[in-house]
């Protein structure tokens, strides 16, 4: 698992998030104006769990209500931060540390491995 696949996921978290709940193996999910089938690689069935962690743990409303927004409910960064009192660099820099949390519990849990972060370039 590399950051970039976890992005993509976050990216159609609130498409998936009931048959990642439920076990499923798969989804079925429109995007472009296609129907794509969605595997489910191991991993991911931790991803509602992390969330929920790290929302709990963060006392900030405003990250909260960030995460809330365009993960859980798929808003996209537009919309959400016409909603929020945070500057777009400032609202980037809260998703890029909720990425990077979320990235270290996989981390933690050993889905990532030593080979897969050094292979992660520092300059994208």
């Amino acid at each position: 698992m590399d950051k970039a696949e976890l992005k993509s996921f976050l990216l159609i978290y609130n498409k998936i998030k009931d048959a990642i709940e439920a076990g499923k193996e798969y989804a079925y999910i429109r995007l472009c104006n296609r129907r794509k089938k969605i595997m489910f690689p191991k991993w991911l069935y931790n991803l509602p769990g992390y969330i929920e962690d790290i929302i709990i743990s963060e006392d900030n409303p405003l990250f909260t209500y960030i995460i809330q927004e365009s993960v859980l409910f798929g808003k996209t960064d537009k919309k959400t931060l016409a909603e929020v009192p945070l500057s777009e660099s400032g609202y980037y820099r809260y998703k890029r540390k909720f990425e990077n949390k979320l990235y270290g519990l996989f981390i933690v849990a050993g889905y990532v491995t030593r080979e897969e972060i050094l292979r992660a370039k520092i300059t994208d």
